[in-house]
Formats: structure tokens, C-alpha cells, sequence
């Protein structure tokens, strides 16, 4: 647990129980707690800052990054680009029925290609169910990374073949939950 004074989020700035401001963010549990009370504050908060540290301006150059960082709870890392639904242009116009009929065709072709070969199909419903089960036990997002790449781990070393995903993806939730230290 770290001791924070100033980055919380915008409305919380002191308790509501004991009207405390020594705030404490819990980076383990994504939680803000009271230092006083106790009170849990804020929770299921997440990192939006950088994965990497910089000592100095030159590093942060070099690191600097556009889009979302990676992550392991979607089948492909976060790496693709998704075509919105929307038939509207970067602007906000509507598209013309050519150019919607031509947008319809890549978002089936990317759709299709996305998600390419059995173990893609596979990976990608397994990891939406973990995403569907910890979002109804309230886990944070680490369990939620974690058990996605335990998950990971299983298909790389073969070891769901014959085993229902549901099973698979409960395990690999609980096994999370112990190696990060919830209890669930």
C-alpha cells in the first residue's frame, strides 16, 4: 500500500465517514481507503498512467506511446483497430450509400479475419468469459490480467483440449484470486 496526497480522483477528496483527508490508494486492491477509519472510499479504480518509468525528459521522449497499452484480457492484446458502427465519417457526417455498402463490407471481412484460426475462436469467447465473470464477482482489473494470462498459458501448453472453457476459465479466475491474495 503507498500513501498518496494528490493524485485521487476529482471528487474524492476526503472521507465521507470521518471527514478525513489522509487518503491511502491501494494499488493491489484498486481501492482508496481512509487512514483514519478505514472506509473504503473509491474502488475498482484503474491505472490510466504509462506501464514504464522515466528518469528524465529523454526517456520520456523515447517512451512516449500513442493508443491503449497492451493487455491480455482480449484475444489479440488490444493491438487491432476496430470500424465503428456508426455510419459517419472522422467529421460526424453521414456516409453516402456507396461508401456505407463499401464500410459494411470490411467490417464483415474484419470481423471474419480478426478472429482467424480454432484457437483464436477459442481464446476469444474464453477470455470474454473470464471478463463476464469477474466483472459479476466485482474482481479488480489485476485478477482479471492475470487469470487471462494463466488462461493464455493453458493454451499454449495444450492443456484445454477436452476441458470445457467454463471450467477452464473458473479455475484460472481462482487461481488468480489466491496468487494476487483475494478472497472470493
Amino acid at each position: 500500500m503507498i500513501e498518496e496526497n494528490i493524485p485521487h480522483p476529482p471528487k474524492v477528496r476526503s472521507c465521507p465517514e470521518c471527514g478525513s483527508n489522509r487518503l491511502m490508494r491501494d494499488y493491489d486492491c484498486a481501492e482508496i481507503v481512509c487512514m483514519n477509519c478505514g472506509f473504503v472510499v473509491a474502488a475498482k479504480l484503474a491505472d490510466q498512467g504509462p506501464e514504464w518509468r522515466a528518469f528524465d525528459d529523454e526517456q520520456r521522449a523515447k517512451r512516449a506511446r500513442a493508443g491503449a497499452p497492451l493487455t491480455f484480457t482480449i484475444h489479440d492484446k488490444g493491438l487491432s483497430t476496430m470500424i465503428d458502427w456508426h455510419d459517419r465519417d472522422v467529421y460526424g457526417k453521414r456516409l453516402a450509400p456507396g461508401q456505407k455498402a463499401q464500410i459494411y463490407r470490411l467490417r464483415k471481412w474484419q470481423r471474419r479475419i480478426r478472429v482467424s484460426d480454432a484457437t483464436e475462436r477459442n481464446l476469444a469467447f474464453a477470455l470474454s468469459e473470464i471478463s463476464k465473470i469477474a466483472n459479476n464477482l466485482n474482481l479488480p482489473k489485476n485478477i482479471l490480467e492475470t487469470a487471462s494470462v494463466i488462461y493464455r498459458k493453458a493454451v499454449k501448453e495444450r492443456l484445454i483440449r477436452g476441458r470445457s472453457i467454463q471450467g477452464v476459465t473458473a479455475a484460472a479466475i481462482y487461481v488468480a484470486c489466491r496468487q494476487c491474495g483475494v478472497a472470493r
